[in-house]
């Protein structure tokens, strides 16, 4: 969605953005925590893919359009997991990426517009992911008390992310982040 207009604006960490998605008392969405169907390939366009679905555009980078709905977390989730698995990004790295990856997705589907697409790149020792949507609203890092069940999405990526931002454009916004990713040693042959 880059189309040459971007204007880019990195929140400060400590007391940056939100808007997060309704969560669970531990401080993760239970949306971003809801796992997809069991036949339900990452890969496949299905569930919350929206018509067109993936399009690789090689070396190691990838874009997924979703859906606008709740449907399209867990599959978002499970298709970045997927990709970096696919670039031998180490484990530990994954489940960041996985958790963070749903964040943004939650809130884009439950604050943000349509049309919704997923971009990830899995680089040497890095993994940057994108959600772009069609509100150019930023999300704004909320304060919430032990007993909050939501507001904690921009919080986690703040602190579990190695940067994150948000690039205003024409159709709307892209919030940001990226995880150190050290790649898992070759396979045996």
């Amino acid at each position: 969605m880059d189309d040459g207009t971007q204007q880019r604006t990195q929140p400060s960490r400590p007391d940056s953005a939100s808007g997060g998605a309704p969560g669970t008392p531990d401080g993760t969405s239970a949306d971003a925590r809801a796992g997809a169907p069991a036949d339900a390939r990452a890969d496949a366009p299905a569930g919350g893919a929206a018509p067109g679905g993936e399009h690789p555009d090689g070396a190691g980078r990838w874009h997924l359009d979703l859906e606008h709905h709740l449907s399209s977390v867990p599959l978002a989730r499970h298709w970045v997991v997927q990709r970096c698995a696919d670039a031998r990004v180490a484990p530990a790295a994954l489940t960041v990426v996985e958790l963070l990856t749903a964040e943004l997705t939650a809130n884009a589907v439950l604050h943000g517009r349509p049309p919704v697409r997923l971009d990830v790149r899995c680089t040497p020792g890095l993994v940057r992911v994108a959600v772009d949507d069609a509100d150019s609203t930023p999300p704004v890092r909320r304060t919430v008390g032990p007993e909050a069940t939501g507001g904690r999405g921009v919080a986690l990526v703040d602190l579990l992310s190695s940067d994150w931002g948000v690039e205003q454009h024409a159709a709307g916004k892209r919030v940001w982040f990226t995880v150190g990713a050290a790649a898992c040693p070759p396979r045996p042959a």
